[in-house]
């Protein structure tokens, strides 16, 4: 009796040592523009609040969160993005690929989305003055029961009336493997999860 207790001791002991397995996910990301007309008239202008969203090009921080952008060689929605590229109605702006080890529940990194060149606008609210891209937000990555995209993102475009904004604001439950269409009157997402592989850290 003993000597069990003590190997299932020296068994606790050896899992308890070893390092936690960490699952690493991949997502790619097509962001979209819808170009037929809408009924929506869209909101005033307003200044996107992207002050914690992480730039794609700051490596150090993105890997402090585990975060790999990938190079757009490796960028696994080709054949999507091609059929957008041809369709009338559609035109695809931003793709993107990573991967990510451990997402957060809640409140974790976001990547920063911004297409095209940035103009002056006027928030309508405070009037205060800022620099917007005619698309701009962020993306997250979110794991708690189910994988979840957390994507807010902006289309701001000029029109009689002055600065318009379209957005697309929305938490969508991930299955893994398969493709998921995020939608507004004028962004749209195409977006898949992978996991990658289980690593020790």
């Amino acid at each position: 009796m003993k000597r069990w207790i003590a190997k299932s001791l020296l068994v606790l002991l050896a899992a308890s040592s070893l390092p936690a397995a960490a699952d690493t996910y991949r997502v790619d990301l097509i962001v979209f523009l819808d170009k037929s007309a809408t009924t929506e008239a869209g909101m005033a202008a307003q200044a996107p609040s992207t002050d914690n969203a992480i730039a794609l090009d700051d490596r150090a921080t993105l890997a402090a969160f585990g975060i790999r952008i990938l190079p757009d060689s490796e960028f696994g929605l080709q054949e999507q993005w091609n059929r957008l590229r041809n369709a009338a109605r559609f035109q695809p702006l931003v793709r993107l690929a990573w991967t990510q080890t451990d997402p957060p529940s809640e409140r974790g990194p976001a990547l920063q989305i911004r297409h095209g060149q940035s103009f002056a606008a006027t928030d309508a609210q405070n009037l205060s003055s800022y620099l917007t891209a005619p698309v701009e937000g962020s993306v997250a990555l979110l794991l708690n029961r189910y994988l979840q995209l957390d994507a807010d993102l902006r289309y701001t475009v000029p029109t009689a009336q002055g600065l318009r904004v379209y957005r697309l604001q929305e938490r969508r439950r991930m299955r893994r493997d398969e493709l998921h269409h995020l939608d507004s009157p004028k962004l749209g997402i195409l977006a898949r999860v992978q996991r990658v592989e289980e690593t020790r850290r």
